[in-house]
């Protein structure tokens, strides 16, 4: 699959429907006026467009590290980057809602990558190393995005045969919760139902259900012993909705 971005205003629309790579190219709303947010294989709306919610139509966040630029600024201050933290909320809400993320860096003038954004992208590539199970290959979760209870966490979902449900729910969770002790009110639990914490092997956690969700117990680990240093995830198998 490619991805056309801009193949053209006036052009698209008469062409199109011949074209010998319709079938493998998808082309996003930016080809024309009063095309964005209504027309292409994928919307992007607007640069950082992010709803929070599900769309019925598939769409993508264009951000960049540089909050003020998609180029390279010479007078940038640090405090002008995105830091991982807000770039994995954005990755987990954007997924969670069945979008897709556009990363942008801008380079220097000679092609260099400044150590600010190799940084952020060192840390994104880290953090998928250990929780990209909860990203590659996952649709958004039927039953809720975003948790009822707990607005730091988002909800993807991947298919999977042998659990009772057909699929793994999988909870980002973007700060550690206070305590140890994590209460989200989206997932209901069984008598099968287990949760693991993605990087930390097979373990699972302790899990008490209430009426109205489950409450998760986390490890206690020193900082040397956590998976991943920014957001977790949650891995739940056999749930009951």
């Amino acid at each position: 699959m490619e991805i056309l971005p801009r193949p053209g205003t006036g052009i698209l629309p008469s062409s199109w429907p011949d074209s010998p790579v319709k079938d493998t190219v998808v082309v996003n709303d930016r080809w024309g006026n009063g095309c964005g947010c209504k027309h292409g294989g994928y919307y992007t709306c607007a640069d950082r467009y992010n709803p929070g919610h599900l769309v019925n139509h598939k769409w993508e966040n264009c951000l960049t590290i540089d909050k003020y630029s998609w180029g390279f600024r010479r007078n940038s201050n640090i405090e002008d980057f995105l830091s991982i933290e807000d770039l994995l909320s954005q990755l987990a809400s954007t997924v969670s809602c069945g979008g897709n993320m556009l990363l942008n860096v801008g380079p220097t003038h000679d092609g260099r990558i400044i150590p600010v954004f190799e940084e952020r992208l060192r840390q994104i590539g880290q953090w998928l190393a250990v929780n990209g199970e909860a990203i590659y290959s996952t649709v958004p979760w039927k039953i809720a995005q975003n948790d009822t209870l707990a607005s730091n966490v988002w909800y993807t979902a991947k298919k999977n045969a042998e659990s009772e449900t057909g699929y793994d729910i999988y909870a980002i969770v973007l700060s550690w919760p206070e305590d140890n002790v994590l209460v989200l009110g989206a997932p209901l639990a069984t008598s099968s139902t287990s949760v693991t914490m993605l990087g930390y092997g097979d373990q699972t956690l302790q899990l008490q259900k209430g009426v109205n969700g489950i409450r998760v117990k986390f490890p206690h680990l020193s900082i040397d012993k956590l998976p991943c240093k920014w957001a977790w995830v949650l891995k739940m198998v056999n749930l009951g909705n």
